[in-house]
């Protein structure tokens, strides 16, 4: 399995960012679940990166 770094794992929660804020902008219930579902990913990723940075 390949081992990810940090500029990518960077990369990846930005566009999940950016995604999110897209989906949120829509008028329909599901893609505020949806953005809700992608930023509780982001947060996750982003903890464990400022986790792996200690």
């Amino acid at each position: 399995m390949a081992d990810l770094c940090k500029t990518d794992l960077q990369k990846v929660i930005s566009y999940l960012d950016e995604a999110a804020k897209i989906y949120d902008a829509l008028p329909m219930q599901k893609c505020k679940c949806r953005a809700h579902m992608i930023t509780q990913l982001t947060n996750k990723l982003k903890s464990k990166l400022n986790h792996d940075k200690k």
